[in-house]
């Protein structure tokens, strides 16, 4: 048998590449057992970044809903199920121990099961498509002795460095009382390509995050507060620069009370919009999206959606140009950025605010750990 993986009797090895680069990840997957030669191509990273950039051009995007220890992939335009994914470690059925997700990109997805009452020790990149795990390394601050601790994630593939990064923000307080109003973050970034994390020395400006970090052009953005006795309590939106490691915060929109913020989130078209609800967990809420505008950094209204059946988490956005939403009967509500029409989707699968990503991509990627 030649050495070279893509040789055949019958088929060029370019041919033979470009049948692979059409094919979606569970076939080329089972054509790993086919023969040795092939195993070698479909595995290795070249390929797997290839097969990445061609057949993800055909819009194969995927709504991915955690439930527990099973996760459920729906088509993001027909909203069908899929197939279901086992997660990579067993969880008990409590909120405690609930799935919690980071962020997706390029196929990879960030968990972090406990994060709500542990310092986030336990991260995950993972990648559901191949079934490959891997365990991130412990905070450099998980020898701090403090009682009281809230740890923040952010998950995203940063073009610049072309590497995966985790960020996190660890409050710690010297009570058990939340919510750590005043005490600036300890930060730390974790660098996929040398699997360590790296203490940042930035000056956070003192908002407590309350929201998982949205990425969008190498910025992630977080929604926060300063302070809990303010009557209205008043939103903040936080950044973080991946470029010129600073973190700013972002002026918002002129909104008119009683609309209050509820994410910061962006959008397939590159765009980053903050949502705000009027009567959020009434029956008759409205919901209004903010536009950012890419050159003055101002904001602009861009839609108004009227929500009949509340709202009860936003979701995001999809490739296939619709806003997600869950309403407070926890069905999902698909509104289409082009018709303005609103459509109520029940998928039978219970929805966790913490465990749903509307821009899941199947890949090859980590198919090589």
């Amino acid at each position: 048998m030649a050495d070279d993986p893509t040789s055949n009797n019958h088929l060029p090895p370019e041919l033979i590449i470009d049948i692979f680069l059409r094919l979606p990840v569970k076939t080329l997957i089972r054509c790993t057992s086919v023969c040795k030669q092939w195993y070698v191509l479909i595995r290795n990273p070249n390929f797997s970044t290839s097969h990445f950039n061609s057949y993800n051009n055909h819009d194969n995007q995927y709504i991915l809903i955690g439930n527990t220890n099973i996760c459920h992939v729906v088509c993001d335009k027909t909203f069908q199920l899929m197939h279901t994914v086992q997660a990579p470690f067993h969880l008990s059925p409590n909120r405690k121990y609930s799935l919690n997700f980071i962020g997706s990109s390029n196929g990879l997805l960030c968990l972090a099961p406990g994060l709500e009452y542990t310092l986030g020790n336990d991260v995950y990149i993972w990648n559901p498509s191949v079934r490959a795990c891997k365990k991130l390394p412990v905070s450099q601050f998980s020898d701090h002795e403090f009682r009281g601790v809230v740890s923040r994630l952010g998950f995203a593939f940063h073009e610049s460095s072309n590497d995966y990064k985790v960020v996190r923000l660890v409050y710690f307080s010297g009570s058990c009382s939340f919510p750590f109003v005043d005490v600036v973050p300890l930060v730390e970034v974790y660098s996929l390509r040398t699997d360590s994390w790296k203490v940042v020395s930035a000056e956070v400006p003192p908002v407590m995050i309350q929201s998982v970090a949205t990425f969008n052009d190498g910025v992630f953005y977080w929604m926060g507060f300063k302070s809990v006795t303010d009557d209205p309590m008043e939103n903040y939106i936080l950044s973080y620069d991946l470029d010129d490691g600073r973190f700013r915060e972002i002026e918002q929109p002129s909104v008119d009370f009683p609309f209050s913020l509820l994410a910061v989130k962006g959008s397939s078209s590159g765009s980053l919009y903050s949502v705000y609800s009027k009567f959020f967990g009434g029956q008759n809420d409205i919901l209004v999206l903010w536009k950012m505008d890419e050159f003055n950094g101002g904001w602009m209204k861009a839609y108004t959606i009227q929500c009949n059946r509340g709202v009860w988490a936003t979701l995001g956005f999809t490739t296939s140009g619709k806003f997600l939403f869950a309403n407070l009967e926890k069905k999902l509500v698909s509104y289409d950025l082009e018709t303005l029409e609103t459509e109520v989707r029940d998928l039978g699968i219970a929805l966790n605010r913490s465990a749903v990503d509307v821009n899941y991509m199947e890949s090859l990627l980590f198919f090589d750990l």
